[in-house]
């Protein structure tokens, strides 16, 4: 059986890729990653200028929901100094999606401008971080910045430009159209659910930045449904990157018969040893692939709206 995944003009070895922000601040961590077995990484989000983040604490662990609260910030050295990590990682031969992100559209600009001579596999567009002041989610709630940029930015490269989806709104189908009308060739959802926690004993909020992002387990369904509404309101004309909440190979197969091409893995591969992890869940689709006389795993795609 084959299980070769095509995401648009991107050929990758499986439908299996490393979600941005998790072992994805240096060139070993993401070359680890792919040889656990994922198709492709995707880095930490990288900006215009060194960031040094939100303060400590800036993650927390609901165990009992397998799922993480965190705050960072997009903390990262900067798209100058990174460079030198995704030279490391294309001479590796690792297949790279960089993440990157600005405050607005000249930022986005910079960044793109500086990375795009590199050979990697295209980039994804992070419109959807919850734990800034600025930038993140805020632009990426408002269509027609997400046009606007998404346009500006696929005049600038003829790399695969993929555009990350807040779940944070009234309307995901709309911001996803503006950015199927400006160009985008996938979108990604979702990225974590504005959360936050309090320590009943000193009353205080637990994060250094109060709030954060809820990712893991308890964010699955609601990614699952986000995807199965963009195939079944875009119709399968692009292809749609499912993340959220992957522990197991069933959830995978979930994401898949939802709509999804391919999906992001995160939480789960930063609280356990991702080589075992990628092994499992690989199984466990190879498994379902077999019982149900699949010969390919690209075959699951959109099962559940037939």
């Amino acid at each position: 059986m084959s299980f070769e995944t095509s995401i648009g003009s991107i050929e990758i070895r499986n439908p299996l890729i490393l979600a941005s922000g998790v072992l994805g601040t240096t060139y070993s961590t993401l070359q680890r990653a792919y040889e656990a077995g994922l198709g492709a990484v995707i880095t930490k989000s990288i900006g215009p200028r060194p960031r040094s983040g939100n303060p400590n604490p800036s993650v927390f662990a609901l165990q009992e929901i397998r799922s993480l609260i965190n705050s960072i910030g997009l903390a990262n050295p900067g798209y100058q100094s990174f460079r030198h990590d995704i030279e490391y990682l294309v001479k590796s031969e690792t297949p790279t999606i960089v993440s990157i992100f600005g405050e607005n559209q000249t930022e986005f600009s910079e960044v793109l401008d500086g990375l795009k001579d590199l050979n990697i596999l295209g980039f994804e567009l992070n419109f959807s971080c919850p734990n800034t002041e600025k930038g993140g989610s805020q632009i990426g709630t408002d269509s027609e910045t997400v046009f606007n940029i998404v346009k500006t930015l696929k005049s600038k490269t003829d790399l695969p430009l993929w555009v990350k989806l807040t779940p944070n709104v009234s309307d995901i189908i709309e911001i996803a159209n503006a950015a199927v009308r400006g160009g985008c060739d996938a979108l990604v959802a979702i990225n974590t659910i504005k959360a936050m926690v309090i320590d009943i004993q000193t009353k205080q909020p637990i994060l250094g930045f109060k709030r954060g992002g809820l990712s893991g387990s308890a964010i699955k369904p609601v990614g699952v449904r986000y995807i199965y509404d963009l195939y079944e309101s875009l119709g399968g004309r692009i292809p749609l990157i499912g993340v959220g909440g992957i522990y197991k190979g069933e959830d995978v197969v979930e994401y898949l018969l939802a709509g999804a091409t391919a999906v992001e893995i995160g939480s789960a591969i930063g609280v356990a040893y991702p080589e075992n992890m990628i092994r499992f869940i690989t199984m466990k689709i190879k498994k379902y692939l077999k019982e149900h006389n699949y010969s390919s795993v690209g075959e699951i795609t959109g099962g559940a709206h037939k």
